[in-house]
């Protein structure tokens, strides 16, 4: 579903990204990531805050800046020759305090309460009166360490001086890795998925996944011993950093898991393909897996056991609900925010059904105060569509139900099943949600 497509946080991914076979896949210790590309286009209404040309400091040393460029320059140079890809294009780079980051958040973050309800009304999380806003700047301000800009090709780099430590040096070739993304395989396609949220998520770290594993073995190839004991003790202080811990705590936990999806499943997707050479990669940025559930299932996608999902089509209800209605979002949504639905509404393993969903799609209306929410899912068959109604009746076993509607924590659902076709419906009104499945 819809995906705080802006800025990603700084997350600790999984150290490894272990050897799948042999030692050729072996990578480097626990390592926070360096924020995703920036796409300049994402759905509404979570706008990619953009940097200003500004944001690069003022030289006050020519010869350490002098430095600097003749630095990233052989970063590059690494990049480019581990990674097997060429520089199509020259390398824009500049520096961004965390002061003159911040104010770009403040400035570019927005955030409104249909943004909240959204996610509140599929039980992502409880807190209807949550601040996500004031939250995403707070974590994205302590927690961003460098991104790519697809719109103006910039590879930005948050830092305080021209002088890299290891962890910028690593992060550094990251976003290195982003623009040569971006020159052989067009990242603007993130911007091309429109609703597609699902497809969207799935590229996404195919995206992230390439970077983390490129920044991991740039770790191992270009720095020495003492550089990478460096960078080790840098990231693991990052990790542990309090400000950008306590941000995160305060983040629902869809939120986390939705922000670290990337930089965990992307990994873990490709070192499954990674043959000891990094263009082995290409592939699945050229072709990338179209739904989460083959990212999150490496193995059974690339035997060829997980098809693409089938498009799922939820009909208009607005003549149902009446004047004031309007239709706020509309798209796919995937096996990952699924298993995190389940998961945080008292399902904890919903994984054995959850392996036979074919598709879904998403609906949220909205009138004021008031709105409605449509999951329509098909299913392999008629059986595991109704383990799929099973296991949403779990979720709501702490709900009164009367007549097919179940009622909790301010929201009211029923569930209709049409052979392999599983429906929820969701509204913050019983009398909405009367109107929107027609059973009054």
């Amino acid at each position: 579903m819809r995906r705080l497509s802006f800025l990603l946080i700084l997350l600790l991914v999984l150290a490894a990204c272990t050897s799948a076979d042999d030692d050729t896949n072996d990578v480097d210790s626990p390592t926070p990531s360096p924020t995703e590309v920036v796409d300049e286009s994402p759905p509404d209404p979570t706008p990619t805050p953009e940097p200003t040309p500004t944001a690069t400091p003022e030289p006050e040393d020519d010869a350490a800046w002098a430095e600097l460029d003749a630095f990233v320059d052989q970063v590059v140079q690494n990049v480019v020759e581990l990674r097997g890809l060429e520089l199509l294009e020259e390398l824009q780079f500049a520096l961004m305090t965390r002061e003159e980051l911040t104010e770009m958040l403040e400035e570019e973050i927005e955030f409104d309460q249909s943004d909240v309800d959204l996610y509140w009304i599929f039980r992502l999380f409880d807190d209807r009166d949550l601040d996500l806003e004031r939250l995403m700047i707070d974590v994205q301000a302590a927690d961003i360490y460098g991104f790519y800009d697809t719109e103006s090709k910039e590879t930005y780099l948050i830092a305080e001086d021209p002088e890299l430590n290891a962890m910028e040096e690593v992060f550094l070739a990251h976003e290195i890795t982003h623009a040569l993304q971006d020159q052989h395989f067009d990242l603007g396609r993130l911007d091309d998925e429109s609703s597609d949220y699902d497809r969207f998520n799935a590229l996404l770290a195919m995206v992230e996944g390439d970077a983390v594993l490129t920044q991991e073995l740039y770790a191992q190839e270009y720095l020495d011993d003492e550089r990478r004991m460096e960078y080790m003790r840098e990231a693991m202080a990052a990790v542990q950093d309090e400000a950008a811990n306590a941000a995160l705590d305060a983040l629902p936990a869809y939120l986390i898991e939705s922000l670290s999806f990337p930089y965990v499943a992307g990994p873990m997707f490709m070192v499954q393909v990674f043959d000891g050479e990094l263009n082995s990669l290409d592939e699945h940025l050229q072709n990338p897996p179209a739904s989460t559930q083959q990212v999150m299932n490496p193995a059974a996608y690339l035997r060829g056991d997980i098809a693409d999902p089938v498009e799922v089509e939820i009909p208009d209800i607005l003549d149902r609900l009446g004047d004031g209605w309007s239709l706020y979002d509309k798209g796919t949504i995937g096996v990952f925010d699924l298993t995190i639905m389940f998961e945080e509404n008292g399902v904890p393993d919903p994984d054995d059904v959850l392996e036979w969903w074919n598709g879904s799609t998403f609906a949220m209306y909205e009138d004021g105060e008031d709105v409605v929410g449509i999951i329509a899912s098909v299913w392999a068959d008629e059986a595991r569509a109704a383990d799929f109604e099973a296991m949403l009746v779990e979720t709501m076993a702490d709900y009164s139900q009367e007549d097919g509607i179940w009622m909790g924590d301010g929201r009211f659902h029923t569930i209709i099943v049409d052979g392999a076709n599983v429906t929820l419906k969701s509204a913050s009104s019983e009398e909405a949600l009367l109107n929107a499945a027609q059973l009054n």
